[in-house]
């Protein structure tokens, strides 16, 4: 087994997942160089306020060279990113949210998407936060349409509109009276997480907060 990992290693040397450099055995994600990048949000940039949910925590801006691997992660079928995402985001989750929630879930992809791409890169993350916290992730959303790719659309009204009514809660007894933690791979605009809360709280939950690993910067 040391043998063929080692062959692993040379044939497909381990990188960094936050910024995609190449990394010594001894070395863990975020690598030394990442631990302190300027990606990383300060504790004034890090919780977003919003409508449907009360608030959003992030861990790090949407910009390079994270934003590669983090694009590498949701479209170029990299899921073991989510393993060195998910500890990041329930540290941020602990610091800015301890007592908010009853449960975790996460903004699903369409069927469709899911066929394609393979995984579901939010279910991966939350997985992966949760089980950093202590917990475990409940599926309480379906995406019933399948719509384009917010990254696609530049106007934040065009965001909106993607997303209106695409989500849906195939068990409202599991919502109904919960204080829910939805979790994103990205928050661009939060229209995708305040569509996904106010499906929630429509279904009955008393309180949606939310949590992203990325945010983009104003700018884009």
């Amino acid at each position: 087994m040391a043998i063929w990992d080692s062959i692993l290693d040379i044939l497909f040397p381990p990188r960094c997942k936050f910024c995609g450099s190449l990394l010594d055995k001894s070395s863990l994600d975020p690598c030394r160089k990442c631990e302190k990048a300027d990606f990383w949000l300060t504790p004034v940039q890090a919780v977003v306020l919003g409508t449907e949910y009360s608030r959003c925590v992030c861990a790090a801006w949407y910009r390079e060279p994270l934003r590669t691997e983090v694009s590498r992660f949701k479209f170029q079928n990299h899921p073991d990113h989510a393993k060195a995402y998910g500890p990041v985001l329930a540290k941020q989750i602990r610091f800015f949210l301890p007592g908010a929630y009853d449960c975790i879930t996460w903004v699903p992809v369409s069927e469709g998407t899911l066929k394609k791409r393979g995984y579901d890169q939010a279910q991966l993350l939350v997985e992966e936060t949760a089980k950093a916290l202590g917990t475990q992730a409940v599926s309480l959303l379906k995406k019933t349409k399948d719509t384009p790719a917010q990254s696609s659309l530049a106007d934040g009204r065009k965001r909106d509109k993607n997303v209106a009514g695409v989500y849906a809660v195939p068990d409202p007894s599991l919502v109904k009276g919960q204080r829910v933690l939805i979790i994103d791979d990205i928050r661009t605009t939060g229209a995708t997480l305040e569509e996904a809360a106010r499906t929630l709280r429509k279904a009955g939950a008393s309180q949606v907060v939310a949590a992203a690993f990325c945010r983009t910067p104003r700018n884009g």
